[in-house]
């Protein structure tokens, strides 16, 4: 069932409108002979997990992954996931409200299509998904319901975390200081313990910051404690918990105003006193993991995770002349008190077989899961701000609602008949399972399905709805060489629709079909995947601006995409991608009000055939780096995001932007010191904001400084 989170952004975006495992079998995928990471060095990815829960080659895996590994997310000075998901060809990646991590899948949004796993368990889908413990992150793209469920419309995300290394005993320890009054530390520390069979990991994250825009700072605190338990020679039990909270002061950027941005500092900020996003979450995951037999594996996850999400930010709704000859901007500010909570258990069994000379490799597994949702959305109008003084202006209709000795900045007019609430609970089962058949080493069949029984209830408004849904996948891969392997799949997800849907309530569908080559030339030395898609999605909600949401919009994306890696000369690394899109809004009536003498009138408009929003044609990235000796590694790289609509009505394009980034490493001995410079030439480009009304101006040059010890 789709979280509240992508809800209640769509139905605060029809008010603004109104109002203007995958871990694998073994602890890493060494075990199919290809390590991942080598030290601090740069290595080019060999395998996956994400694909089918089980270690597959990369080159023999018939569906489109991308994968970054610890060693390049450092090398970037990657803190989130959109940080690291910037090197996989096809995604783009932003930020909502300066508050929580927001990506687009081959054109599709990360809330509303998207799915989000750390260690194979579901992630709430609005936070920043930290990476001080991640050990790699690999993204599907595509559907992925064939294994993971409802949701995953166009693309699934899997941090793969840090586990405990029960050979050995070790702490680093990381400060780091950088533009914008940035601090930052964070601790990996060690303990094996081989006689009593024990293992144990820590790792800590601490940072506060400013911004380059005014008004926007924030702080994390995390903790994540994990522990590895032999309990026998053919089993173990792994223990992970950890404790986030954060605090972030949201930011809907820069208002749009008459088709273009006005000529203001790129630094200001229009939002209120009272905006602050909270955001307390907690993960527990238990993991066991018993070898019954040299060709049968059975393993059991069980997960919790919880969301506290009290949150109170600034939406813009136009500008309008006032008496002084400027511009006054209309406000509105929304208050979301969140409380999440996911239950669940995986059961699954890996089974090694041959039959009449066919190879299988398969994973059968169950699901039960509960994902409870708490939450009140409250609406309230605010004062007026001038964009160009600032001054805050009561609307002369509100003045006489607030006293005489009030700042104008205060107002607050609650609107109780915009707010809404819920009380909901999905509860699911469903069994699953994935079979590879190794045909010949030339020839190989992928099969996967799963089976949701999905059922959701709100109390608050006695709403009761019951899915039952069938997500296959088939995918083949044909090697003519050993080098040279050739696939094609195809496959369907589903996601349950928003609980403010009205009518049929139809689950969400999208189909995808893809060929595509994977070459491993140059004995190993150079990876090239190329990959072309078609990719379609029905029935979208679409909020109107009395708050109805219809699923009145189907999208269609095709495109192609491109990913190298090599290693063509002894200390160099280099990797690029990149991406061609051609998406359309195929179907998406949108309602509008349209100011007339008598008022505002509701007016629906036919986007159909208009281009989705933050959908560029061209996504281009190249990173390059150098090690000199045992000491020092250089490191360059360019990214490219051609222009893209602002919104589905297509009014506003924000320009593409082309940035330059720098990494310097200098190790020696047990210390570290790396110099990170980001936007060298300090380009000026605007990413997401919030529909059509505003876009939030992206951060010029910044540097920093980190200093690393370990024992």
């Amino acid at each position: 069932m789709r979280n509240s989170h992508g809800t209640l952004l769509i139905f605060a975006l029809s008010l603004t409108t109104t109002l203007a495992h995958a871990q694998s079998t073994a602890d890493s995928l060494h075990v199919v002979g290809e390590t991942i990471i080598t030290g601090s060095r740069l290595a080019i990815p060999r395998a996956n997990a994400i694909a089918t829960k089980m270690p597959l080659p990369l080159h023999k895996t018939p569906l489109s992954v991308g994968i970054v590994p610890q060693a390049l997310i450092e090398t970037q000075d990657g803190a989130t996931l959109s940080d690291a998901l910037a090197n996989v060809s096809g995604v783009g990646v932003h930020t909502n409200f300066g508050v929580h991590d927001l990506f687009y899948l081959r054109g599709f949004d990360s809330l509303a299509n998207g799915l989000v796993l750390s260690d194979g368990a579901p992630e709430p889908e609005a936070t920043f998904y930290q990476l001080y413990n991640v050990d790699r992150v690999e993204a599907l793209k595509g559907p992925g319901a064939f294994l993971y469920g409802g949701n995953p419309l166009s693309g699934t995300i899997n941090l793969v975390r840090k586990r405990p290394d029960p050979a050995s005993n070790f702490a680093r320890v990381n400060t780091s200081l950088g533009s914008f009054s940035t601090y930052r530390a964070t601790l990996d520390a060690g303990r094996a313990l081989p006689d009593e069979g024990l293992a144990l990991r820590l790792n800590a994250l601490w940072q506060d910051a400013e911004s380059y825009r005014d008004d926007k700072n924030s702080s994390i605190l995390a903790i994540n404690p994990t522990l590895r338990l032999n309990l026998g020679a053919h089993s173990v039990l792994h223990l992970d918990f950890e404790y986030l909270t954060s605090q972030h002061r949201s930011d809907s950027g820069l208002p749009i105003v008459g088709g273009a941005l006005p000529d203001v500092p790129r630094t200001r900020s229009y939002q209120s006193p009272f905006d602050l996003s909270e955001q307390t979450i907690l993960r527990l995951r238990a993991d066991y993991e018993w070898h019954l037999a040299p060709n049968f594996t059975l393993r059991d996850k069980f997960y919790y995770t919880s969301l506290a999400w009290p949150s109170q930010g600034t939406l813009f709704n136009g500008a309008f002349p006032n008496a002084a000859g400027s511009l006054d901007l209309a406000r509105t500010l929304l208050d979301l008190d969140d409380q999440q909570r996911i239950v669940g258990n995986q059961v699954e069994g890996l089974l090694e077989l041959r039959t009449s000379g066919i190879e299988h490799q398969l994973l059968f597994g169950f699901e039960m899961a509960n994902h409870a949702d708490d939450f009140t959305l409250d609406v309230a109008l605010l004062s007026l701000v001038d964009l160009f003084t600032l001054d805050a202006t009561l609307p002369p209709s509100l003045a006489p609602l607030m006293p005489a000795e009030a700042g104008t900045d205060s107002l607050v007019v609650p609107l109780p008949e915009q707010a809404t609430a819920g009380q909901t609970a999905a509860q699911s089962l469903a069994p699953y399972f994935i079979d590879r058949i190794i045909v010949s080493p030339h020839f190989e069949l992928l099969l996967g399905g799963r089976f949701d029984w999905i059922d959701y209830a709100d109390d608050l408004t006695a709403t009761k709805r019951d899915y039952r849904q069938l997500s296959p996948l088939l995918g083949a891969v044909f090697a003519p060489t050993q080098t040279l392997s050739l696939y094609a799949n195809t496959g369907r997800a589903f996601a349950a629709p928003s609980a403010q849907v009205v009518g049929n309530r139809d689950p969400e569908e999208s189909t995808q079909y893809e060929i595509g080559a994977k070459a491993v030339l140059l004995n190993g030395n150079l990876n090239a995947n190329f990959a072309v898609f078609n990719l379609d999605k029905e029935h979208i909600p679409i909020p109107d601006d009395n708050g109805v949401t219809q699923q009145l919009g189907d999208q269609r994306a095709r495109g192609l995409e491109l990913e190298l890696a090599a290693r063509l000369a002894q200390g160099w690394y280099a990797q690029g991608t990149y991406a061609f899109l051609d998406a359309e809004l195929t179907r998406f009536n949108e309602a509008v009000l349209v100011p007339t003498a008598d008022g505002f009138v509701p007016q629906l408009f036919d986007r159909t055939g208009n281009a989705p929003a933050f959908a560029p044609e061209h996504l281009a990235t190249l990173w390059a780096a150098r090690d000199w000796g045992e000491n020092l590694t250089l490191a360059a790289g360019i990214r490219y995001v051609g222009s893209q609509f602002a919104a589905e009505d297509n009014v506003y394009q924000i320009d593409g932007a082309l940035t330059f980034d720098l990494g310097l490493t200098y190790r020696q001995g047990p210390g570290l010191l790396r110099i990170n410079l980001k936007n060298l030439t300090d380009r000026e480009y605007e990413t997401r904001g919030f529909g059509g009304t505003s876009v939030i101006p992206a951060a010029p040059f910044s540097f920093k400084a980190t200093l690393g010890y370990s024992l």
